[in-house]
């Protein structure tokens, strides 16, 4: 079994092959896949993030196994925009080391908080990763929830 053997900054000439991934995963979820075909635009990965290095990639075996990007919200914490293992991944640490490299991250920047809006599916995973609920919200898939974690 391949685990993450490294967290690094994506790079420029991977945007494709990440919104490739981010695709793949969102697919994986049955609840998201008739909206997502309509809306074909969600598998949109900023270059200003990459060239700002707010995009950070796993990697073992020789592939990209997901991607997270984390924005500054304020001087305080961090939103997470987007986590997203593909699927051949899931459940073998991926998503976890990625939340590990952003904490490790934030702190380094002085920050005190990490956010997220976490899909109904992926509430179990944010909350075995410290993140706790701090209210609903509504997105354009539907229900969510806030969550944050002290750092």
């Amino acid at each position: 079994m391949t685990t993450v053997e490294t967290v690094r900054y994506a790079q420029p000439d991977e945007l494709r092959a990440l919104e490739e991934l981010q695709r793949r995963a969102s697919m994986a979820v049955d609840a998201y896949r008739e909206h997502l075909l309509d809306h074909p635009d969600t598998f949109r990965i900023s270059v200003v993030a990459i060239r700002d290095q707010r995009v950070r990639v796993a990697t073992g075996g020789g592939q990209v196994m997901g991607f997270s990007t984390v924005m500054p919200v304020d001087d305080e914490s961090s939103e997470f925009e987007a986590l997203f293992v593909d699927p051949e991944w899931t459940g073998r640490g991926v998503g976890e080391a990625l939340v590990a490299d952003a904490v490790a991250i934030a702190r380094d920047e002085g920050l005190i908080r990490l956010e997220v809006t976490a899909a109904p599916h992926a509430l179990a995973f944010y909350e075995k990763a410290g993140f706790t609920e701090s209210g609903p919200v509504e997105t354009r898939f539907g229900p969510a929830v806030r969550m944050a974690r002290a750092l």
